[in-house]
């Protein structure tokens, strides 16, 4: 596990889907960033008390405590904190999942799949915003 007290661009990377979850953190890393990874919002709440994280990458539908609550919680705890959201249920006509998540404190909303280079390309965006926006 990286030193990640000290990194400002720590990415916090929730999913419940292993797999994916995975692949996304051995492509972080591969790009430069540090990363810490979680199953589900119970476990990303105790990721965030013991490190600093600079950014939060999180699926949506989840067991035990979903990613709308958890960026509900963190958005109360940490508010300069910068989220996306990931969700595979975006492309179901009738499901706000991703509107909810904006309004639920979520910078950025990405349906899967979504290019890598967009998750670049939005990682950088909010990890370069001064803090507080």
């Amino acid at each position: 596990m990286p030193t990640a007290k000290q990194s400002k661009g720590l990415i916090l990377l929730v999913d419940d889907d292993i797999n994916l979850r995975g692949i996304l953190h051995r492509f972080l890393e591969r790009s430069g960033y540090s990363v810490v990874t979680a199953g589900n919002g119970r476990e990303a709440l105790e990721l965030v008390e013991n490190h600093r994280v600079g950014l939060l990458l999180t699926d949506l539908m989840m067991p035990e405590l979903s990613g709308f609550e958890l960026i509900r919680t963190l958005r109360h705890d940490h508010p300069s904190l910068p989220i996306i959201a990931m969700s595979a249920d975006a492309d179901l006509r009738n499901d706000r999942s991703l509107e909810l998540a904006t309004e639920a404190g979520a910078h950025v909303v990405l349906e899967k799949p979504f290019a890598m280079s967009r998750l670049i390309r939005e990682l950088q965006g909010l990890l370069a915003a001064p803090e507080g926006q």
